[in-house]
């Protein structure tokens, strides 16, 4: 499976987001029209390259935020999980938690193989999603140790 492609119109869902504060629910329709949602997919929380990934958004919050980015991280973890790594790496958006594969495997690739001895993670990667539900961009790395980058990001905002 590859990536959305730009312009096609994602199906609604509703994941569990944990933010540092607690969890919620994520509904995506909710947050259409409120700006561009950008999505940063990482394979799993407390990792080197995932913690890199997850501060990089936040030290470069402001400049999406000038943008009118939504900004939520994605992953395979538990909301729990999400939440302490949240709180840990004092993050300032919510993180969208897919444990039981309802995005990521459906709309996002999956890494072939076992990543830290876990079958099923997301490929590392960004998308932006328009007002409108459709992709506007989308990329994923077949590198789990690869990160696009938020100057990346902020070029196709």
């Amino acid at each position: 499976m590859s990536t959305p492609a730009a312009g096609s119109k994602l199906a609604d869902f509703t994941l569990k987001v944990a933010t540092k504060e607690g969890v919620a629910d994520f509904k995506l329709s909710e947050h259409l029209g409120k700006g561009p949602i950008v999505l940063g997919v990482f394979p799993l929380a407390f990792t080197g390259v995932c913690t890199k990934e997850m501060c990089d958004f936040r030290d470069n919050l402001g400049a999406l935020a000038s943008l009118h980015a939504q900004v939520f991280g994605l992953s395979i973890d538990t909301p729990f999980a999400n939440k302490a790594f949240a709180a840990e790496q004092n993050l300032p958006f919510g993180i969208l938690s897919d444990p039981n594969r309802e995005f990521i495997g459906k709309v996002w690739p999956m890494m072939p193989n076992a990543v830290g001895g876990v079958v099923g993670v997301a490929k590392r990667g960004a998308m932006i999603i328009n007002s409108d539900g459709t992709v506007k961009w989308a990329s994923a790395s077949d590198d789990v140790k690869t990160w696009v980058g938020v100057a990346e990001i902020q070029k196709h905002l």
